[in-house]
């Protein structure tokens, strides 16, 4: 049997939503499983594991401990174009394919609602696993084993801006900079602009989104690791842009716009260019597709 798979990009917390509401991206990795005699292949871009270390490998071994199947002989080969370490769900995205590979494999016994759940029990929690494979935005929570995702339909003149440094960030490093514990004033901030991204939606408010985009939980703190956040995000909200954020545990900058897009991406990229930090800006739409995976010859 041979599959391709297409996972999207995504970007967590949106702002004020940390660890719990995500969007999808039209920006798209691809992934060919094929089943093979024994052993395990694997061809995929520099830097990756080529060994069981791999993250799609790792999303299948969760399928087939669930379903009590022992491993099958796969060859991967991964074409990926979301960039590594960037905020934008690479980790995620791989993960995610491996496991709809694997449930492909066995007739597919686990619906969507419970790759959420395994995958957000490997991953620790549901922002990036969620919309990529739901698609759109998704607002989820954990309550011990159980995931709730709820997605959410987006307004079809949404894009979005994404400035990705050239220099990577790993998560890792970014959660380790965060407090264990924030003032009660900066959680109910939080909690009331969460709750706005949602109304802001749900009314096509796309002005709202200035105001809902702001976080005190963790943009503050991982601000001295993300050079020149506070300039980004001045200049797309001069340019034009609905709102913007730090992409998931960065260092990419994620901008939300209507109609000035293009503006709102020079804007972004001539600021980068003049305190000097490389790096690359994409307008890409948000998907409300979530992975997709099909049978080939």
């Amino acid at each position: 049997m041979r599959l391709r798979l297409r996972v999207p990009a995504s970007s967590a917390n949106l702002g004020p939503g940390f660890d719990c509401m995500g969007i999808a991206l039209d920006w798209w990795n691809t992934i060919y499983v094929e089943t093979i005699a024994r052993g395990l292949e694997i061809e995929c871009p520099h830097g990756l594991p080529r060994n069981k270390n791999n993250a799609v490998v790792q999303g299948m071994a969760v399928i087939f401990e669930r379903a009590k199947h022992k491993t099958m002989p796969v060859r991967l080969q991964m074409d990926a174009v979301i960039p590594i370490a960037s905020g934008l769900g690479s980790s995620s995205a791989a993960l995610v394919g491996g496991m709809l590979a694997a449930n492909a494999l066995l007739g597919n016994p686990f619906s969507r609602d419970n790759l959420v759940t395994f995958a957000t029990l490997l991953e620790g929690h549901p922002d990036n696993v969620a919309p990529a494979l739901l698609g759109g935005l998704v607002v989820a929570v954990q309550e011990g084993e159980f995931v709730q995702a709820a997605r959410l339909t987006l307004p079809r003149q949404l894009r979005t801006v994404v400035f990705v440094p050239a220099q990577s960030l790993l998560t890792k490093v970014s959660r380790g900079i965060l407090p264990n514990r924030v003032p009660r004033a900066d959680a109910i901030y939080n909690a009331g602009r969460t709750a706005l991204w949602v109304a802001a939606l749900y009314e096509r408010r796309l002005d709202w989104l200035n105001q809902a985009t702001r976080d005190r939980l963790h943009q503050p703190y991982r601000a001295s690791l993300v050079r020149g956040m506070d300039e980004l995000f001045d200049a797309a909200r001069n340019a034009g842009a609905s709102g913007v954020a730090l992409s998931g545990a960065g260092p990419s900058i994620i901008a939300f716009t209507k109609g000035n897009a293009t503006k709102v991406a020079r804007e972004m990229q001539q600021t980068a260019e003049r305190i000097g930090i490389e790096g690359a800006t994409k307008i890409v739409a948000p998907s409300m597709h979530g992975a997709q995976v099909e049978r080939i010859s």
